[in-house]
């Protein structure tokens, strides 16, 4: 039986999705949000990316800093 290696390559276009996905991935988890909600973010940013929206880098960014604001706790019961 012979072995045949297929050469697979994604495009750019999803390898910087994964790479957005990762990176929110590891970043909403550093903030302390759970497994589920960091998977969620990073879903929203990946596919962001695979629709042509954003780069990935303002996927990630703009995420970013969209976790950052949901968590800090500046209600009116924070004093």
């Amino acid at each position: 039986m012979s072995a045949v290696i297929l050469s697979f390559t994604p495009s750019v276009r999803c390898q910087r999705a994964a790479g957005a996905f990762a990176a929110v991935n590891i970043a909403a988890r550093r903030m302390g949000y759970a497994e589920h909600l960091a998977y969620r973010a990073a879903r929203l940013a990946r596919n962001e990316v695979l629709e042509g929206k954003k780069s990935a880098a303002r996927a990630v960014a703009d995420m970013k800093a969209d976790l950052s604001l949901a968590a800090r706790d500046d209600g009116p019961a924070a004093a």
